[in-house]
């Protein structure tokens, strides 16, 4: 079928339609709109006081799920080996939805100028409505796709091999929370540090309620994906190791969406932190950056071993 033909089908499909619409309302919502309200001023998406590296990253998230859409628009599939339009949209959407909490829940509230707490912009409250549509609408068009055919089994070796090192990631992203993640002057702070001695940045105080400095509160959503993780990589070890989702959707593409959101999360983080001279990133975010990028390379390198088609 020729370019012309393929869209005059897609713009006939409701799910096509679907995800440009979900696609192109999150970005605009991301880009154009506020992320953080104070008394003096609103902030946007790029702003140090606004999003921070996770709007950046949200906006990076909306031009490559628009890219997606018209990809999915056009009648193209494959991107990478073994990721095609349909994971990568998965895997992106669960990341859009995520970041929207970890900005709101991790991030926002430890920011504030000195005693005026930061509250969330309508921005994110209008992204999360389509961002968290667009990775159900992935499982439903998945579901409707024909299975592929000749998808390899792992040998015993590789099973174990991938199972061991999906584990390793697993408590690497559990546990490098724990440690450094920000240092402000002498002050190091992990995810999961409440409230400490106060440090100010300018006129920027890291602090809840400007009593105390407060460390990003993004270490029992890397806990999640952490013991999920490794839970299935416990259960891959079994002599039947464990069931695959489906023929589109295998284990592999699992851990590549949630060895994504683990990566992309620490590294919203680490912009952060390049955005204010006087925040230095730690070694837990270092760490917990590598963890997730492990998590993605064992993935992409499984797709690979399995002969995995992108859909």
């Amino acid at each position: 079928m020729t370019l012309q033909q393929r869209l005059l089908t897609n713009v006939k499909n409701p799910f096509v339609l679907a995800h440009l619409v979900f696609a192109g309302m999150y970005f605009v919502f991301v880009l154009l709109g506020e992320w953080a309200k104070r008394r003096e001023a609103n902030y946007d998406a790029f702003e140090f006081l606004g999003g921070a590296g996770f709007g950046i990253l949200g906006v990076a998230t909306g031009v490559a799920l628009c890219v997606l859409a018209l990809m999915r628009l056009g009648g193209y599939s494959k991107v990478l080996p073994g990721l095609g339009v349909e994971h990568l949209t998965l895997a992106l959407g669960l990341f859009a939805t995520v970041n929207v909490f970890a900005f709101i829940f991790g991030w926002l509230p430890v920011l504030p100028v000195k005693k005026d707490p930061a509250g969330t912009g309508w921005a994110l409250v209008a992204a999360y409505w389509p961002a968290s549509f667009i990775p159900q609408l992935g499982i439903l068009s998945l579901a409707r796709t024909r299975p592929n055919k000749g998808i390899r089994p792992l040998s015993n070796i590789d099973r174990n091999a991938v199972s061991v090192l999906a584990l390793v990631a697993s408590v690497g992203v559990i546990v490098f929370p724990f440690m450094t993640w920000l240092k402000i002057g002498a002050l190091k702070l992990s995810t999961f540090d409440g409230r400490n001695e106060c440090k100010e940045l300018g006129d920027v105080c890291i602090d809840t309620l400007g009593k105390g400095a407060s460390g990003p509160r993004l270490g029992y959503l890397l806990l999640i994906i952490g013991a999920v993780v490794g839970f299935a990589a416990l259960m891959r070890l079994r002599p039947k190791g464990l069931a695959e989702p489906g023929p589109n959707m295998l284990l592999s593409h699992l851990l590549f969406g949630m060895g994504l959101t683990a990566f992309l999360v620490p590294l919203a983080m680490l912009i952060t932190t390049l955005q204010n001279e006087r925040l230095e990133a730690g070694t837990g975010l270092w760490l917990s950056l590598a963890s997730g990028a492990l998590m993605i390379l064992i993935s992409v390198y499984e797709n690979h071993r399995r002969g995995a088609k992108g859909v």
